[in-house]
């Protein structure tokens, strides 16, 4: 089952100032010295990526293991065994790095011994509940192996 990322308003009222602001800088130093074009456009496609990446994300629940892709090129697989705790949050922040958050509602994931990550979807309780039903089930099939 797939789970889409949840996107707040904040998200949308945050990035597009940004990408104006970004955008205008990027012309203003290309007009001033076309040489610095060769520098300028790596380094706004780069900053691109990084706004417009978590709106390609999703979370899937698998057989055995949580599949979470972070946006276009990053993706990790969490096996269920592996997974500690499952918390409902709503802050600004994520103590993940990495996470597929853009959303002030939350849900922390804390894995192996100390790696935590963050995923916003539309419906987080749906997901939690999904997700538990998900690990017992795995759980379940390993103990009739």
């Amino acid at each position: 089952m797939r789970f889409k990322p949840k996107t707040d308003k904040l998200f949308w009222i945050i990035l597009v100032p940004t990408e104006l602001l970004v955008g205008a800088i990027s012309a203003t130093v290309m007009v001033m010295s076309p040489e610095v074009f060769y520098v300028v456009v790596p380094i706004f496609l780069f900053v691109n990526y990084f706004f417009f990446s978590p709106l390609f994300g999703y979370v899937e629940l698998r057989e055995c293991s949580l599949f979470i892709k972070y946006g276009l090129i990053l993706k990790r697989e969490i096996p269920y065994g592996k997974i500690r705790a499952i918390e409902k949050k709503r802050c600004w922040y994520s103590d993940s790095m990495l996470s597929v958050k853009l959303s002030l509602d939350h849900v922390d994931i804390k894995y192996n011994k100390f790696d935590v990550t963050a995923v916003s979807v539309k419906e987080n309780d749906d997901f939690i509940d999904k997700l538990k039903a998900s690990i017992e089930a795995c759980r379940e099939k390993q103990v009739d192996k």
